[in-house]
């Protein structure tokens, strides 16, 4: 914990999401970043020069044990992400933890465990939740609220790179979907609608075993349905909608650092007419008109909903970043919009997705040449 008014980051990792979240608190009033550490002393000493950084450590142990440093953000390996935020917070530091916060429920309940005993505050950086337009999202989402049941659509996916091929599928703790993308919007649903107490689906694998592509539907506790989908593999709309009786608010894509809102309001129509009563002179302007394609055209247009935009400003890890320095300089233990216990419960549902039905790829095959099917036959 710290009262003082600049934080003090030290960072663990010396990666791409290191070297972005670097870029972000270089724009940061109140943020300063003192110590790195990564597991090549060469790299932190790089990285320390890049960023202007006073001290490249060459272990995690040294940054933790620097008095300099406030908070610790944890940016390794994601394997690692549990333990190295462990040692953090039996340190004494505060935490900023790379999503995803653990690979599973059990390590999460642990840091949990950690986090209270320390006194000191861990946050998974859900960086999402924190931009304009996912909270005034979440405002709207609530004032639907008294039209009944909502259903959530919400999907995250496209094709991987070759360079991203090493670190999301190949085999081990850290790896598939479901931990690289799927806790974007698993999150997202569980802080709509609060807890899920089914959930059902399919899970793709790579013939490897590592998910690749998930389709999922949870029920809430209300009653309320939210449908994800993420995938390694495939272009998705890359949205979120949650309807009701009354209407639609969507989340315009991309949804990953939306800026835009679209609502649409429902009107019920009005107690049905006689078709044979209204298939007058009004009725026959009103076909005539829809045989236009420039007016349906022009229809289509005016029933596009209301777009609100909701910017976050010079970078959109910035609405993240100052409230979790807001949060250390109060003296929080958790934060109320990415608390620790909706960490553990999102990889609760990573989890349970993960014991669902799969689905591997085809073992290929070798053709059968004329004399191996002759002998197979007899």
């Amino acid at each position: 914990m710290t009262s003082r008014s600049v934080v003090r980051f030290g960072i663990v990792g010396t990666g791409r999401m290191a070297v972005r979240m670097a870029q972000s608190l270089s724009l940061l009033e109140g943020g300063q970043i003192v110590a790195v550490a990564s597991g090549s002393p060469e790299r932190a000493k790089r990285f320390a020069e890049a960023f202007g950084i006073p001290r490249a450590h060459e272990a995690v142990a040294a940054l933790l044990a620097d008095e300099s440093v406030d908070v610790v953000y944890v940016a390794n390996a994601t394997a690692e992400h549990a333990g190295t935020t462990l040692l953090a917070l039996k340190a004494g530091k505060s935490v900023l933890c790379e999503k995803p916060l653990a690979t599973g429920a059990k390590e999460s309940l642990e840091i949990e465990s950690a986090a209270r005993e320390s006194g000191c505050l861990v946050m998974e950086a859900m960086w999402t939740l924190f931009l304009p337009a996912y909270q005034r999202f979440s405002q709207l989402v609530a004032s639907q609220r008294s039209a009944g049941p909502l259903h959530l659509y919400a999907d995250f996916g496209y094709p991987i790179s070759a360079g991203e091929q090493q670190r999301l599928v190949t085999p081990g703790r850290g790896a598939g979907v479901l931990l690289d993308r799927g806790v974007y919007p698993l999150a997202l649903a569980l802080k709509l609608f609060g807890a899920a107490r089914r959930i059902e689906g399919c899970v793709n694998l790579t013939a490897d075993g590592v998910d690749e592509h998930a389709a999922l539907q949870l029920l809430h506790e209300a009653g309320d349905v939210s449908q994800i989908a993420v995938s390694l593999r495939v272009l998705l709309q890359n949205r979120a909608a949650v309807s009701s009786a009354s209407g639609l608010v969507e989340l315009e894509p991309p949804v990953i650092g939306a800026e835009s809102l679209r609502s649409f309001a429902h009107r019920p129509a009005g107690p049905a007419a006689d078709p044979l009563v209204t298939a007058g002179m009004k009725a026959g302007i009103g076909n005539a008109l829809r045989r236009r394609p420039e007016l349906r055209r022009l229809n289509r247009l005016r029933q596009r909903g209301h777009v609100e935009h909701q910017p976050y400003g010079a970078d959109p890890f910035l609405p993240m970043l100052g409230h979790f320095c807001e949060q250390v300089r109060a003296g929080k233990t958790a934060s109320e919009v990415m608390p620790p216990g909706l960490s553990t419960a999102v990889l609760d549902l990573v989890d349970r997705a993960r014991e669902l039905p799969g689905s591997r790829p085809p073992v290929a095959t070798t053709p059968l040449t004329s004399e191996e099917e002759r002998q197979g036959a007899s």
